[in-house]
């Protein structure tokens, strides 16, 4: 088993009491990101080992840890990777009695809210909706405001029986419209920094390499080809909305994350990039990208994300060296600090 360092879990769940380039994250997506919400609402009933991890707050995330089967290594997931790398303590959930600021929810959805027994699953766009509620409307200028979703949306779209090419297409355009409106919705109530991620190919996830079987070849190549255009896009509208909205938006681009380990499993540690670990004893998921067949990433596939999402927020928010010394000096040692302690990108087998 490659152990993960853990120095960056300590730095994770430690005051971060020193300088950071913003206040606190602000963090609205799906399971990919929910540290907890649903495991509070379904009152700890998911995510649950031996399913899914409580590691390391007593909160379910999905993904593997020391309590699943087959066991994994302990990690936080990708934004709370982040928030170690910067010095910004973790967003905590926002379902009570947490009341934190992380408003991802396991199956939430970019367009609608979606039904789920007793609870309601809100989409994205209720999640901003929920967050501006709680601040009356005025957002905080300095938070950094982090967006991912639409896995959930195309996977129920190619899921959905006699669905055609254009649906797809016309799901991965409406998708990428609402999280424009979102992100306007923010900026007006006064937020500047954004962190927009876009999605891997899902066709080649566990569970859209299935469900590519099971549809026609038109079919499968719309869901290939709205992954591909979902990045293209999210990459445009972001420019779009940096110039007419004055704000600053890091995107990350996980679907080239993804194609790289694809590309080249070795060189990130792994030996099996297509399926998934999860109910196999005999696994180690340290060597897997995907935990699921819902295809969530293992806690080492969300420590890659959560340096490509640091990557990000450095091209975009730290000033090139020569005007260092007008923004002060409290800049220049949050990026000592994270590079002194910055872990790894790949694990020793």
């Amino acid at each position: 088993m490659r152990p993960l360092v853990l120095s960056a879990v300590t730095l994770l769940f430690s005051a971060a009491a020193n300088a950071s380039l913003f206040t606190n994250f602000v963090v609205f997506g799906d399971s990919l990101s929910d540290n907890g919400n649903a495991y509070i609402a379904t009152l700890g009933t998911t995510p649950a080992p031996p399913d899914y991890t409580t590691f390391p707050t007593g909160l379910g995330r999905f993904t593997d840890g020391p309590d699943t089967t087959p066991a994994g290594t302990p990690g936080p997931i990708w934004h709370e990777v982040l928030a170690g790398l910067l010095g910004v303590s973790p967003a905590e959930p926002f379902v009570p009695p947490v009341n934190g600021t992380n408003f991802a929810v396991g199956g939430a959805q970019v367009l609608q809210d979606v039904p789920s027994g007793p609870f309601t699953i809100p989409s994205l766009q209720s999640q901003v909706g929920l967050y501006l509620s709680g601040v009356g409307g005025h957002a905080d200028p300095n938070a950094l405001y982090i967006l991912w979703g639409g896995a959930n949306e195309l996977y129920s779209a190619v899921e959905t029986p006699g669905v055609t090419a254009a649906q797809i297409a016309a799901t991965e355009a409406q998708m990428v419209q609402s999280l424009g409106i979102d992100v306007a919705a923010l900026a007006s109530a006064g937020a500047k920094n954004f962190l927009w991620l876009n999605l891997p190919q899902l066709a080649t996830t566990p569970r859209g390499a299935n469900d590519s079987n099971m549809v026609s070849p038109q079919v499968a190549a719309a869901f290939a080809a709205a992954s591909t255009q979902f990045a293209s896009d999210v990459t445009s509208e972001s420019a779009l909305l940096d110039s007419i909205l004055g704000v600053h938006i890091a995107d990350v681009d996980v679907y080239s994350l993804y194609q790289s380990i694809l590309a080249n499993p070795a060189a990130f540690g792994y030996s099996n990039v297509t399926g998934f670990a999860q109910g196999n004893p005999l696994a180690n998921p340290d060597q897997y990208l995907f935990w699921d067949y819902a295809s969530h990433p293992t806690t080492t596939g969300h420590f890659l994300i959560g340096e490509a999402a640091d990557a990000a927020v450095l091209s975009t928010f730290i000033p090139e060296p020569a005007t260092w010394i007008a923004g002060g000096a409290g800049l220049f040692i949050v990026v000592w600090r994270r590079r002194k302690t910055r872990v790894p990108t790949r694990w020793n087998a």
